[in-house]
């Protein structure tokens, strides 16, 4: 091509081809900070509680977890217990002597007794 029709693709073409880039450079960016930032801002870490055995009942009775979290029961009594669900009074837990622990990780709300006094009763609520 000519020195004169290539002016002329430049002056018609150049803006619009910029633009475009720009455009093109722009999104490749915003998806890169949009990455950085849902990978680093994810979910929270899980939490770690504990629940007290202690004069056959447990402490807190109620309590609200959030869906991953560790909850450790901690026989304080002087006789054995073991964590189960309520409905099904299948046993979660081995039976746990005076300063024993058991850890469970929630992952749905649960009602819970213990197996061997189903008097004693406790609630994990997944929020």
């Amino acid at each position: 091509m000519n020195t004169v029709k290539q002016n002329t693709l430049k002056n018609r073409y150049g803006p619009k081809i910029k633009f475009l880039i720009s455009v093109v450079l722009g999104t490749i960016l915003a998806l890169i900070v949009g990455l950085a930032t849902s990978s680093s801002g994810a979910l929270p870490a899980p939490k770690h509680h504990q629940i007290i055995i202690s004069g056959f009942e447990f402490s807190p009775k109620e309590l609200m977890v959030s869906a991953g979290d560790r909850v450790t029961w901690i026989n304080k009594d002087i006789v054995p217990h073991n964590i189960a669900l309520n409905s099904m009074q299948k046993a979660l837990s081995p039976d746990l002597a005076s300063g024993e622990k058991f850890s469970f990780i929630v992952d749905n709300s649960l009602s819970y007794i213990c197996g061997l006094h189903p008097s004693m009763q406790g609630k994990l609520i997944v929020k």
